[in-house]
């Protein structure tokens, strides 16, 4: 196919997460492999783009950013997504999401907005049938922490 003006907002490659690159391998100490993470300006990809972050939850576990509740000045969606053909309402895994002080068990695929300054996380997959989608994404091109929230039991 030709060159298109459109090429640039179909992204199918993209750098590996600024902050844990190993999370593209299938294998590593990161619960979750990367496919596609836009967080900042892409080498010829559209310009103003939202950050996106999309992974396939391989197993248990979380990592220490995911650990600790903070929040940012723009609004973000986390979406878990079950990949169950035969019930796609079926997460096959079970996580621990917190927002606000509100402590929530997802079993089920769901959609999370988060508006800009609510505080969200602990994220923590406490067990996993079989993989599943997560996606992050948010009104900003950069994903940025605004702050990190001490808890009371620290």
């Amino acid at each position: 196919m030709a060159a298109s003006e459109y090429d640039k907002y179909f992204i199918t490659e993209t750098p590996r997460h600024r902050e844990h690159p190993q999370s593209r391998d299938i294998v590593s100490d990161i619960p979750w492999c990367d496919s596609l993470v836009v967080d900042g300006p892409l080498d010829g990809g559209p310009e103003g783009a939202f950050y996106l972050e999309t992974c396939m939850v391989l197993r248990a576990g979380s990592v220490e950013e995911l650990e600790v509740p903070h929040t940012h000045d723009f609004d973000e969606y986390l979406l878990f997504i079950g990949t169950n053909p035969e019930d796609q309402f079926d997460l096959g895994a079970e996580v621990e999401m917190w927002v606000g002080d509100e402590k929530r068990v997802l079993t089920k695929t769901t959609a999370v907005f988060v508006p800009a300054g609510v505080s969200h996380c602990p994220l923590v997959v406490h067990s996993i049938e079989r993989p599943f989608i997560f996606i992050t994404t948010g009104n900003q091109s950069e994903y940025e922490r605004s702050e990190e929230i001490s808890t009371a039991e620290e």
